[in-house]
């Protein structure tokens, strides 16, 4: 694949185990941006999510430690999305969870 434009990122979805929109992906990010790496903060600014291809994408649940691992609450959340590919700025912008 080559870049086909903009990368799409989604602005919500909803970790609520019915199989549609359970997790917070791109189509073909990790063939399109290897070595990217994405944050996701909740409004106070505290990071909730690390992540780049080789970790699971966000489902609604932190996997940093200081917050521990249940579910998130619904609301608004921020990402810094860092494609690591020496061309494209960080992209930044909000995310809504929904359950």
């Amino acid at each position: 694949l080559t870049s086909c434009g903009d990368l799409v990122i989604p602005d919500g979805f909803s970790p609520n185990g019915d199989g549609v929109n359970d997790t917070f992906d791109m189509d073909n990010l990790a063939i399109l941006y290897p070595n990217f790496e994405i944050e996701i903060f909740n409004r106070n600014g505290n990071v909730v999510y690390k992540g780049n291809a080789n970790t699971p994408r966000f489902n609604g649940k932190s996997n940093q430690s200081s917050l521990g691992s249940g579910d998130l609450p619904v609301g608004v959340y921020f990402y810094i999305f860092n494609f690591n590919d020496g061309t494209n700025k960080p992209k930044q912008g909000r995310l809504y969870l929904s359950r």
